[in-house]
C-alpha cells in the first residue's frame, strides 16, 4: 500500500533522509510526462466516443491534476538540477534536458490555450482560427514532450512504473 500524504510529508521533513538527486528527479519527471500525455489521450479517445458528461468532466479533472503534477515535478527538477549537474553521461544529460524543456513548453502552450479560450468573448472567424491555432500549438507541444519522454526512457528503462 501506498503512503499517505502525511507520510509522504513527513519524510519529506526528516533531516536524515537524503536529497534527491537530478537524475532521479528527472526519472520522475518521465513518469508523471507519461502519465500526463495518457491522460490527454484518454481524454481526447472518450470525447471521440461521445462520452457522457459526467464521466467527461471527470476525465477533465484528471488531466488538470496531472498536468498539476507535472508543473511540480518541472520545479522540482529546475530545483535540483541548479546546484548539481545532471549527470556526466552526455546523451543521458542531453535527454534530461530535452525532457525538461519540452515539459516546459507543454506547460507553456497549455497555459497560453487556457488563457485564450477562457478570454474568447466573440466568436469571429479570426477568434476562432487563432483559438485553435493555440490548440493545434498546445497538441503539437504534448507530441513533443511524448517523444522526448520515450527517448529518455530508452536511456533509462529499469526507471519506467
Amino acid at each position: 500500500m501506498a503512503p499517505s500524504r502525511s507520510a509522504a510529508a513527513a519524510l519529506a521533513d526528516d533531516p536524515t533522509t537524503v536529497a534527491p538527486s537530478p537524475i532521479s528527479c528527472c526519472d520522475a519527471l518521465a513518469r508523471t510526462a507519461v502519465e500526463t500525455w495518457r491522460q490527454h489521450e484518454r481524454l481526447a479517445r472518450l470525447m471521440q466516443l461521445r462520452a457522457e458528461q459526467d464521466e467527461l468532466e471527470a476525465a477533465h479533472g484528471m488531466v488538470d491534476t496531472i498536468d498539476l503534477a507535472l508543473a511540480e515535478s518541472v520545479k522540482n527538477f529546475e530545483r535540483v538540477a541548479a546546484t548539481i549537474p545532471v549527470t556526466d553521461q552526455a546523451d543521458l544529460r542531453q535527454a534530461a534536458n530535452a525532457l525538461w524543456l519540452s515539459a516546459r513548453e507543454y506547460l507553456r502552450r497549455h497555459s497560453i490555450a487556457e488563457r485564450a479560450s477562457r478570454q474568447i468573448a466573440q466568436r469571429d472567424a479570426d477568434t476562432l482560427g487563432d483559438l485553435q491555432m493555440e490548440y493545434e500549438l498546445e497538441a503539437s507541444a504534448l507530441l513533443g514532450l511524448k517523444h522526448s519522454t520515450a527517448t529518455y526512457q530508452k536511456l533509462r528503462p529499469d526507471e519506467r512504473c
